[in-house]
């Protein structure tokens, strides 16, 4: 959709890299922000060694406040449970004392110029132009470092990238690698496919009871239900606690004043467009349609209803059926020239003829908010109350959960601990690990703590999504194999299935033989009940707009003569026939064009996962020696208390 096109969206992806945050510190001072303890009395104990080093736990923790001032991801203590966060910021900061025993060992380090340099041209640490040295020290102690901790990171970040570079600067991009890129990138092809699809094979289908008992004897062990267990569990509710627990307006306010910057809301305008596109028209069409727009704007400023013009005219089907309303949105989040053209008006301004990559607009400015941070009494009850309420209540939920595994040493039942603290006793029903549990959810940390439980053991505090629970293992059901009455449906379902899926496969292939006989789908297609398709055309690893990723057809589009037919493709549970229709050869001037930025693209990529790849290494051999050791009851007690 347009819209969605003009809104540049960030994807990020789970697979994070986070060096940046262990070496890159300097990345990670954000001016202005408060940095303070966290998680009172922790930190004092040794999470891991390296060697020689010795990698803290306020070390670890500094780290994670590090990233969640970040900004990358938003502080939503499940979903980076999802990314195992933790677990990735420990790991890089061992890979950092990985490199830096490797560099000290080639004879690495950083001169003070060096570290001078580097710091000095950090641009908010000027003054004018020039360091100032108390702007430097305020901003380090508003993110809770010293100097000497902030120098001693840019100095390691000086030493890791010499060791990068000395591993790395042999690396090249050769003639062929460059070409292939491009050639992956920008060669198109275009199809004709038929499918055939199971769905339309399965009333076709005659199930015979010994022919169900087979396959049933055959695939018995798919059906296999692994082992199953039940918990109780103490459980000390979020929720609950936090009704009684009260806030005065002194830790409010001053909660606001510490994350002021949280309440600045930028600037933004509510705009209504007509869009004319021309995307993929030739010079002559652009400019028929640019007069079409031009007389849409005079209409619109001889007082036609814009609304009403955009609802018959706007090709942005989105924006049309609300006459054009895209709503509010703030700066960057248009393409350019449509951005400054709606900043630039006032409100009820009407643009002249925007050009962008989508076409032509006409622009209407509805609404403006200038940007502002936020009063205390307009945040305090949706964002500031509720907020500290949540976190108090998980600081107490906590504590209950320590105070009564310390209370199991005791010999106490759950039930008598439960009475004693005012917290609840709960059972879960027989639950199939990594499965979500009633009452409870997805809570892999709770389902992993009772898979390793033996039999009436109790587990330590563990984490859920609405408080933390103590869990005891009550029951252990074993695997095994259902019997053919308990799985009957599933396996007719699954036998149907696979023969219908038998019959498509085998009506393409028939297909496919008898079409490249005649040259054509086209001749078979009627006599077949099949609907012939052209895709758009699409590069390699592309998407196509009925079968989803391009890739089963790559090798076929990009390899074959024209007008070529392929042995069925399976896509999915379809059975899928292509013709190729057209293949576009790359540009030899337009890749002369472009094969020095694309060498230099790949370049970078290329140097990474060889420096990564030799990190790997010797994390591999120093692991062999028993030279790494990370304390995972220590690390499972941080990973629990963010």
């Amino acid at each position: 959709m347009i819209l969605d096109l003009m809104r540049r969206e960030k994807k990020k992806f789970l697979g994070i890299l986070l060096v940046p945050l262990v070496f890159g510190l300097v990345a990670y001072l954000i001016p202005g922000m408060p940095g303070g303890a966290w998680g009172g009395g922790l930190g004092a104990s040794v999470l891991a060694t390296v060697g020689g080093a010795e990698i803290s736990s306020s070390e670890f923790i500094g780290s994670y406040q590090r990233f969640l001032r970040s900004g990358q991801f938003p502080y939503d203590r499940q979903f980076l449970k999802t990314l195992q966060i933790d677990r990735q910021i420990l790991n890089q900061l061992v890979s950092r004392e990985i490199i830096l025993a490797e560099a000290r060992r080639l004879g690495l380090d950083a001169t003070a110029n060096e570290l001078q340099q580097r710091i000095f041209a950090l641009p908010y640490f000027q003054d004018n132009g020039n360091f100032a040295f108390s702007r430097y020290k305020t901003i380090l102690e508003q993110n809770g470092m010293t100097v000497q901790q902030f120098e001693d990171g840019v100095r390691e970040e000086i030493v890791q990238e010499k060791l990068r570079n000395l591993i790395t600067d042999s690396v090249t991009i050769s003639e062929k690698e460059v070409e292939d890129e491009y050639r992956n990138r920008n060669e198109k092809a275009k199809i004709s496919y038929v499918s055939f699809e199971p769905a339309k094979f399965t009333a076709a289908v005659v199930l015979q009871e010994a022919g169900i008992r087979a396959y049933y004897d055959q695939n018995k062990e798919s059906y296999r239900v692994a082992e199953q267990r039940k918990a109780k569990y103490l459980f000390a509710d979020t929720a609950a606690l936090r009704s009684g627990i009260q806030i005065p307006e002194s830790e409010m306010r001053s909660y606001y004043q510490q994350n002021l910057s949280t309440y600045q809301l930028p600037e933004k305008v509510r705009a209504s467009h007509i869009l004319l596109k021309t995307e993929g028209k030739s010079a002559e069409e652009v400019e028929k349609i640019k007069a079409k727009a031009a007389d849409l704007l005079l209409q619109v400023r001889k007082g036609g209803d814009f609304a009403d013009l955009a609802k018959k005219n706007s090709e942005d089907p989105v924006s049309a059926a609300n006459g054009g309303d895209l709503g509010p949105f703030g700066r960057g989040a248009m393409v350019p020239e449509f951005d400054q053209a709606a900043f630039t008006l006032g409100v009820g301004a009407i643009s002249d003829l925007v050009k962008t990559q989508f076409g032509f607009h006409i622009i209407k400015v509805l609404e403006k908010q200038p940007a502002h941070t936020q009063t205390f009494e307009e945040v305090v009850e949706n964002l500031i109350r509720p907020t500290l309420l949540q976190r108090k209540a998980e600081q107490r939920a906590q504590e209950l959960a320590d105070k009564a595994f310390t209370l199991t040493k005791n010999n106490k039942s759950l039930e008598q601990i439960a009475a004693e603290l005012k917290i609840s006793v709960q059972e879960t029903p027989l639950f199939l690990q990594g499965a979500s549990i009633p009452l409870i959810g997805n809570s892999a940390e709770f389902s992993s703590k009772v898979f390793g439980l033996k039999d009436k053991e109790v587990g330590s505090p563990t984490r859920i999504p609405n408080g933390f629970a103590l869990p005891q293992l009550v029951e252990i059901k074993a695997p095994y194999v259902p019997s053919l009455d308990e799985v009957r449906s599933r396996v007719e379902d699954a036998l149907k299935a696979s023969k219908a899926s038998d019959l498509a496969k085998a009506k393409a292939q028939e297909f496919a033989e008898k079409a490249k006989s005649a040259g054509a789908l086209e001749k078979l297609a009627k006599s077949y009940s099949v609907e012939i398709k052209t895709s758009e055309e699409f590069t390699r690893n592309g998407s196509l707009q009925d079968l989803g990723s391009s890739s089963p057809f790559d090798s076929f589009a990009f390899s074959s003569e024209q007008g070529s037919i392929s042995q069925p493709i399976e896509v999915g549970q379809r059975h899928v026939i292509a013709q190729l229709m057209e293949r576009k050869p790359i540009s030899p001037e337009e890749f002369a064009k472009a094969k020095d930025s694309l060498r230099q693209s790949l370049l970078t990529p290329k140097k990474d996962r060889l420096f990564q790849a030799y990190v790997d290494s010797v994390r591999e051999t120093m692991t062999k020696a028993g030279s790494i050791k990370i304390d995972e009851a220590e690390f499972a007690s941080l990973s629990r208390r963010m």
